[in-house]
């Protein structure tokens, strides 16, 4: 794949002085589309990626569906990914049309301190549009996140995939990621 450079940088600021990665806009050698860092004009677009995201999710289990409030919880993490707060969002855009076609958002995961590995980077949405599955942009959105990983030193990538999305599960596979846990759910009924 084609790159080229940019002058985006962030910074993670629980890192002192360490100046992550840039994340140039990038495309194929046939310029099909561009990807790079989230900038403020582009969180309209990124939050109709992550809603149908959601939306395909939910129609795999309706657990998954967005609460009345997602786009709160979005803003805050989008603009901690403005700001280089320990969130990576990049967008991709198709070169002939300028329409969004993928995204992917990365956070550092910290859980309890009590486990001894508790911090890792969690891909939290990844997306691409129909038409670009099979083609690439996925592989080079998650690439991207595993480079962002890599650079600020957290040797481990997680995710969560719904069970019955066996495409998304072979992508994963495919691409070095195994399963590690298997979340267990008992719906209660509800006490009259």
């Amino acid at each position: 794949m084609a790159t080229t450079t940019s002058i985006n940088q962030f910074t993670d600021t629980r890192l002192a002085n360490v100046v992550l990665a840039p994340f140039a806009p990038m495309t194929t050698d046939e310029r099909e589309w561009t990807i790079h860092n989230l900038q403020e004009t582009d969180v309209a677009a990124a939050k109709l990626l992550f809603q149908k995201l959601h939306s395909f999710n939910a129609s795999l289990d309706a657990r998954f569906a967005l609460s009345a409030d997602w786009e709160t919880y979005f803003d805050e993490a989008i603009q901690q990914a403005l700001h280089g707060e320990q969130v990576l969002a990049l967008i991709a855009y198709e070169t002939d049309t300028d329409r969004p076609c993928g995204f992917v958002l990365a956070t550092i995961h910290a859980d309890s301190g009590m486990w001894y590995y508790h911090e890792w980077v969690e891909v939290e949405g990844l997306y691409v549009e129909d038409r670009w599955r099979g083609r690439g942009l996925a592989e080079a959105l998650l690439g991207q996140a595993c480079e962002w990983a890599n650079s600020i030193h957290q040797p481990v990538v997680q995710l969560y995939v719904t069970a019955s999305n066996e495409r998304a599960i072979s992508f994963y596979q495919h691409k070095g990621f195994s399963q590690t846990q298997i979340i267990m759910r008992k719906v209660l009924e509800e006490a009259s």
